[in-house]
């Protein structure tokens, strides 16, 4: 009985850190939360997929980055500076995969809510979600007694866990590249023509100025595309003479 109530208060302890970790992510990061988000579920297989081979690749990335800072004495020094910071990148990317998957599953049991905004709406969806993936823990926490029900039940807590947190990650990874072909596509409809017009940049500025002033070039100066207009010799009048009798 005590390892029950022990197992119980360790899994709402959890719910409890899970929950005040949401809402920091909520408060910080919303944007992002709601992006991958979004990339679950719209794509749960894809996802899957993803986060599994990122977790495949996870200790190979690690050996291959080990190794390249140790091909200097100064890398040799940043080894468990890097392998620290690709831990907890990982751990991270999981715990935000973990929250937007929550999040997913609980707006779709609880729904948006009539009058509600979107901060509140995702802290309730985040909630249940959190609240939802406990419930599984509880259960195999209750029936830990039981030899056979208690291993199978701790066998889906496991499974579903690792599901959840293999989706979520994936989709930390894909919304990370959708974030970037959206800021592309994005930047060439805000600055190409779909933004400004068939006329493009110029009718976002303004066309260019029609005003303009035009100086004839007198007749005996030559215009040159370079620098101007030079001076050129002056043609001769040959109906006036030139006074030394040649014309006679």
């Amino acid at each position: 009985m005590l390892t029950a109530t022990s197992n119980l208060l360790a899994v709402a302890g959890v719910f409890g850190i899970g929950l005040i970790i949401g809402l920091v992510v909520l408060t910080t990061a919303e944007e992002a939360l709601t992006a991958v988000a979004k990339t679950a579920a719209r794509d749960v297989s894809g996802s899957f997929w993803v986060g599994l081979l990122w977790q495949l690749l996870a200790v190979p990335l690690l050996a291959v980055m080990v190794v390249a800072c140790a091909l200097t004495i100064i890398g040799i020094l940043v080894i468990p500076i890097a392998a620290l910071a690709w831990a907890l990148a990982y751990t991270g990317a999981f715990t935000l995969g973990v929250l937007a998957v929550a999040l997913v599953i609980g707006r779709a049991l609880a729904g948006r809510g009539s009058g509600s905004s979107q901060r509140s709406a995702a802290l309730r969806g985040l909630t249940v979600g959190l609240a939802t993936l406990s419930l599984i823990w509880f259960g195999a926490a209750i029936a830990a007694k039981v030899p056979v029900a208690g291993a199978v039940a701790r066998l889906i807590a496991v499974a579903s866990t690792w599901a959840v947190a293999t989706v979520g990650l994936g989709a930390v990874v894909k919304s990370r590249m959708g974030v970037a072909q959206l800021s592309v596509r994005f930047g060439a409809s805000r600055f190409g023509a779909s933004h400004f017009g068939k006329s493009g940049v110029g009718s976002r500025w303004g066309a260019a100025s029609t005003t303009t002033t035009d100086v004839a070039a007198p007749g005996w100066q030559t215009p040159t595309p370079v620098q101007g207009v030079v001076a050129a010799r002056r043609p001769v009048n040959t109906d006036r003479g030139t006074g030394n009798g040649a014309e006679l």
